[in-house]
């Protein structure tokens, strides 16, 4: 059973990171965390990963254009 929720848990958790990038909410992480403070690295990696999304976008869009010129 632990095993099982160890599990829920975290994929819920990647759920809700999938779908803040997916709506192209920026997601950005708060200098401190219950009094500890966020490592900086931790920081750049959400950067970077919102920054991939909106690459997505970009190409998603320029694919719809490119597809739109062929009908």
């Amino acid at each position: 059973m632990r095993f099982l929720l160890g599990w829920a848990f975290k994929l819920s958790f990647l759920g809700v990171i999938y779908l803040a990038f997916a709506s192209g909410y920026k997601l950005q992480l708060p200098e401190t965390v219950m009094g500890l403070k966020v490592p900086e690295p931790a920081r750049q990696w959400v950067d970077r990963n919102a920054q991939v999304g909106e690459y997505g976008k970009q190409a998603q869009e320029g694919f719809k254009i490119v597809a739109d010129s062929f009908k």
